[in-house]
């Protein structure tokens, strides 16, 4: 039972020289970004030091097959600005809160005041109203039956 395993390439210097050096620039890449994880916490940060910069150009072993734009990755917002917002979200929600509550406690003591005196006038203005209908329309009508009621016992 043979297997075909394929043939065993053989790196030469430049190959090995230029591994070497794109993982050193990977190993600086990853400690600056730790680096600037520990000192975000502290320390404000320039917008564009949490972003690598694109100094060198690596080239490929095939040059036919190299991209002949760099895309650059939208930019997130600086972590200055996320938290500056996050804040004011905060201090928003908390004050809606307050307003909120505010407006509760204020209705919860004054609305029924204003509901009593309203209703208190409502029912003396009915008052008035009733008595002034009564006098226009009742005691004409009783004072003309009571005034039969003698006409009528005189004959």
């Amino acid at each position: 039972m043979s297997t075909n395993w394929p043939p065993l390439r053989t790196s030469t210097d430049a190959d090995m020289q230029l591994a070497d050096a794109l993982l050193d620039k990977a190993d600086a890449l990853l400690k600056r970004h730790r680096a600037a994880d520990r000192t975000s916490a502290s320390a404000p940060q320039h917008p564009a030091d949490d972003l690598p910069l694109l100094t060198d150009v690596v080239a490929d072993h095939n040059p036919a097959a190299a991209p002949s734009a760099v895309l650059v990755p939208p930019q997130p917002e600086p972590v200055q600005q996320q938290s500056k917002q996050a804040l004011l979200a905060e201090t928003l929600i908390q004050l809606d809160t307050d307003i909120g509550r505010e407006v509760e406690t204020w209705l919860a003591t004054e609305l029924p005041q204003i509901l009593s005196r309203e209703l208190g006038g409502l029912a003396d203005r009915i008052r008035k109203e009733t008595l002034a209908q009564l006098r226009a329309t009742l005691l004409p009508a009783l004072s003309e039956r009571i005034a039969s009621e003698f006409d009528s016992g005189d004959e």
